[in-house]
């Protein structure tokens, strides 16, 4: 790792900056090596290398290797921070990072935010967003959600029952209904539940959400089972999102292929063609240009 911090600092110093260099090393690191090279590069050289690379790199490149740099943890906590400040929020990047990560993340989430920001973060959605989604938003954050991995098949067609018959069977919507289970069963609780929702109704549970509930509220019933039931699939969705239409969005593109990087990038690739007929990387290369195309699909390649 101290070799590594040696080029890195090679790749700076003096007239411009050596991209191809930087993106040769760090993408290729996991997170937990890239903390021990920028310990190292403190110790070695006196200098800060977030400082460095903020120093010489600007835009999207700026942007996608401080996020390499940074602790996961802390990277979920500044992209929900980035999504509530200032005017408006960004619901998209809340629902994203809290209906898909485990209790323990979101405690240890909540935590560095409360730390870092010297806010509460339970605090500040409650101040920027309203009705079903809040109430969603905080129910998670409290962290209960079960670990049980072996489901009671009657417990789970009673809930599934008792979905259907706040939902789809009567007139309105009991949103509490839905809430409730969608926040505290485990994985494989909610993949039992939604097997016998299928089998009560003939259809999904997730076409459920789709006629009962709209806006925000739906995307984000949607995405705890989409993330619960096939993550690695919801993630492809999320890469086609940030690259289809005009314009690419850039932070949720960074965003995706940094978290799951180390986690099912393989996987996320296999759904985004079955999904979509086409090659993600394809995709991401006729989207963006320069050394931001370059990391970003080294990110893809491993």
């Amino acid at each position: 790792m101290s070799n590594d911090a040696e080029i890195l600092r090679n790749a700076m110093k003096g007239f411009g900056t050596d991209e191809t260099t930087l993106i040769k090393v760090v993408a290729n690191r996991t997170n937990r090596q890239r903390q021990i090279i920028k310990e190292q590069y403190k110790a070695s050289f006196g200098r800060d290398l977030i400082s460095d690379l903020k120093s010489e790199l600007h835009g999207k490149m700026e942007d996608a290797f401080v996020a390499l740099f940074t602790d996961p943890v802390e990277f979920d906590a500044d992209s929900l921070r980035g999504a509530l400040k200032g005017a408006g929020t960004d619901e998209d990047t809340l629902i994203e990072i809290i209906a898909s990560r485990n209790n323990q993340q979101l405690a240890a989430i909540k935590q560095c935010y409360n730390t870092k920001y010297q806010r509460n973060l339970e605090d500040d959605i409650k101040s920027d967003v309203h009705g079903t989604l809040q109430n969603l938003l905080i129910s998670l954050l409290q962290c209960k959600r079960s670990y049980n991995p072996n489901p009671d098949q009657g417990r789970c067609a009673a809930i599934a029952k008792e979905i259907f018959d706040a939902g789809e069977a009567k007139l309105g919507t009991d949103e509490s209904a839905f809430n409730k289970y969608f926040v505290s069963l485990s994985p494989v609780e909610l993949i039992c539940v939604a097997q016998h929702y299928h089998k009560l109704t003939g259809h999904t549970i997730l076409e459920a959400i789709e006629k009962e509930f709209h806006g925000d509220s739906k995307k984000a019933f949607k995405t705890i089972v989409y993330a619960t039931l096939s993550p690695s699939e919801y993630f492809a969705t999320r890469v086609n999102k940030a690259i289809k239409n005009f314009g690419t969005k850039d932070h949720l593109l960074i965003r995706v292929l940094i978290t799951r990087d180390e986690i099912d990038m393989p996987t996320i690739k296999q759904y985004y063609k079955q999904l979509y007929g086409k090659d993600m990387i394809e995709e991401i290369k006729d989207d963006i240009h320069g050394e931001y195309q370059n990391l970003m699909v080294e990110l893809c390649s491993h």
